[in-house]
C-alpha cells in the first residue's frame, strides 16, 4: 500500500488496509523502505493484548483512522501508562528499601563497634582492684541487655508520656537525699541542672512551679548553661532520678518488677537516652530502625534486676492490683502505633528533617529560645513533651 501518495510501501509495520498498525515486532531489519529510520517503540500492551493487530484502524490511505479505532487506541495507551506508573512504584519500592537495608548496616556496625569498645573496658577494670569490680559489674549487665535490636522481636515496652509510671515525665513526689521534694523526677532533672550551674533561683523557681509546664519555662532560663559540662552528668542525674521514684513509690517498684524479663525502650530521639525515635513516629515500634543507645531503658532494666533479687510481695491482693495495672498500661500506654491503621503515611518515609517530628534536639539536652529549651539532647526546638 502506498503512504500518502509516495508510492512506497511500508513494510514494517504490516499493511495498514488490512487491519491496522499490524505487529511493531514484524519490522524487518533487511527492509529498507523507510532509510534508516528505526521503528517507534512497542507499546506495552501492543502485541499481547492485541496479538500484535490493532484491527479496526482502518487504513491511512483511505480515510484515516474511526472514531471508535481512536477511542481503542486510546483505552490502549491508557492501560500501558498505568503498567508504567506500576512499574515505577515497584522501583520507589525497592529504591527505599535498599536505603533502610544500607542504614541498617551501617548502624549495627557503629553498635557493634560500640559494643566492643564497652567490653574491653569491662574486661580491663575487671581485672584491676577490688573497688572497680562493681563497675565492671554494672558494665556487664548493661552487655547482657544489648541486645541486637532485631533479636528483641515485638515483645518490649515503649517508654514514654506523662501517663507512663517508668516516664521521667510522670508525676510522682520524690524527696532527695537533702529532703528536698520534687514533684517528679523530671523536675529533679531540671533541679539538678540549674544546681550544676549554680543558678539558686531558676532552682527556687523550679520547685516553685505549680505545674510542669511553669517548671519547664523556668528551665530554660538557666543561667550559664554549658551542653558539653550537661552532657557529661545528664545521664547519672536521669537514672538518679528514676532510682528515687522506684526506691519511694511503691506501686511503681512492684510494676517495674512484674514487667520480668521483657526488654525496656525509652522512646526519646534523644540518642543517649532513647532509641532516636520519638513515640508518635512509626519507627519507634519497630526495633530495626532503632540507632540510639536507648540508655534510659537500659538503666530501667538494670534496676529491675537489682529490685529482683530481694522483692517480694505483700500479699496476693498486691500481685493482683500489679499485675491489672500492667495490663491497662500495655493496652492504653504502652501500645504502639499501628501504621496499617494510619491513613497518609508513606512507609515511615522521613523526609526532610524526618518528617517534621524528627529528631532536632529533644527536651533533655541543649538549650534553645523561642520555643527552644534545655533538653535532654542537642540543641533546637524544643519537642512535644508528650513522649518522655
Amino acid at each position: 500500500m502506498s503512504f500518502g501518495g509516495t508510492g512506497r510501501t511500508v513494510g514494517g509495520y504490516g499493511e495498514f488496509a488490512e487491519g491496522g498498525l499490524g505487529n511493531y515486532n514484524n519490522f524487518s531489519a533487511n527492509d529498507d523502505a523507510m532509510g534508516e529510520d528505526k521503528p517507534a517503540p512497542q507499546p506495552l500492551s501492543a502485541g499481547v493484548a492485541r496479538n500484535g493487530n490493532r484491527s479496526g484502524m482502518g487504513g491511512f490511505g483511505g480515510g484515516g483512522m474511526s472514531s471508535a479505532a481512536l477511542q481503542q487506541e486510546l483505552h490502549w495507551l491508557k492501560q500501558d501508562n498505568h503498567q508504567i506508573k506500576g512499574a515505577v512504584i515497584l522501583l520507589e519500592k525497592d529504591r527505599d528499601n535498599l536505603r533502610h537495608a544500607i542504614r541498617k548496616l551501617k548502624v549495627e556496625n557503629s553498635r557493634i563497634k560500640l559494643k566492643m569498645k564497652r567490653m574491653a573496658e569491662a574486661i580491663k577494670a575487671g581485672g584491676g582492684a577490688a573497688d572497680s569490680m562493681d563497675s565492671a559489674a554494672t558494665e556487664v549487665s548493661d552487655l547482657l541487655n544489648d541486645l541486637d535490636y532485631d533479636d528483641i522481636g515485638r515483645d518490649f515496652i515503649l517508654v514514654g508520656g506523662p501517663q507512663d509510671p517508668f516516664s521521667l515525665r510522670f508525676e510522682a513526689t520524690i524527696r532527695d537525699a537533702a529532703g528536698i521534694e520534687h514533684k517528679s523526677a523530671e523536675r529533679y532533672y531540671w533541679y539538678k541542672m540549674a544546681e550544676t550551674f549554680g543558678d539558686t533561683e531558676t532552682m527556687a523557681k523550679i520547685l516553685a512551679a505549680p505545674n510542669t509546664i511553669k517548671a519547664e519555662e523556668a528551665m530554660k532560663e538557666i543561667k550559664g548553661f554549658d551542653e558539653t559540662t550537661w552532657n557529661l552528668l545528664k545521664m547519672q542525674v536521669w537514672e538518679e532520678g528514676q532510682q528515687l521514684k522506684m526506691d519511694q513509690v511503691r506501686w511503681i517498684q512492684n510494676l517495674l518488677v512484674y514487667t520480668d524479663k521483657t526488654y525496656i525502650a525509652v522512646a526519646s530521639q534523644d540518642k543517649v537516652f532513647g532509641t532516636g525515635w520519638r513515640k508518635n513516629r512509626e519507627e519507634a515500634n519497630k526495633s530495626q530502625f532503632w540507632d540510639g543507645e536507648n540508655g534510659g531503658g537500659k538503666a530501667l532494666m538494670r534496676m529491675r534486676d537489682q529490685f529482683r533479687t530481694s522483692h517480694a510481695w505483700a500479699g496476693p491482693y498486691e500481685e493482683q492490683e500489679t499485675e491489672k495495672k500492667h495490663t491497662e498500661l500495655k493496652r492504653d500506654v504502652w501500645r504502639r502505633f499501628d501504621s496499617n491503621k494510619q491513613s497518609g503515611f508513606r512507609g515511615g518515609a522521613r523526609g526532610g528533617a524526618r518528617g517534621g517530628m524528627g529528631r532536632a534536639a529533644g527536651p533533655y539536652g541543649g538549650r534553645g529560645r523561642r520555643g527552644g529549651g534545655l533538653g535532654y539532647g542537642g540543641r533546637g526546638s524544643y519537642p512535644s513533651r508528650r513522649n518522655f
